[in-house]
């Protein structure tokens, strides 16, 4: 993402500046080891589709489905 690039967070009620929390990929995969693989469409999904994170209240944005 843009640093620029600002998204509507629903809790403050404005344009904000958000990131993305990085993601740990060891203990995602000792998770997918130890669950014999359940823990990998988790896993994926969270890589490809990262929630925003608010700068101003770190709660997480969730941009509604059109």
């Amino acid at each position: 993402m843009n640093p620029a690039e600002k998204k509507y967070c629903h809790k403050c009620k404005k344009e904000v500046s958000c990131h993305f929390d990085p993601i740990a990929h060891w203990e995602h995969l000792l998770a997918t080891i130890i669950t014999c693989g359940l823990w990998l469409p988790i896993w994926i999904g969270i890589t490809f589709y990262p929630t925003s994170i608010c700068d101003e209240c770190k709660e997480p944005i969730y941009e509604k489905v059109k």
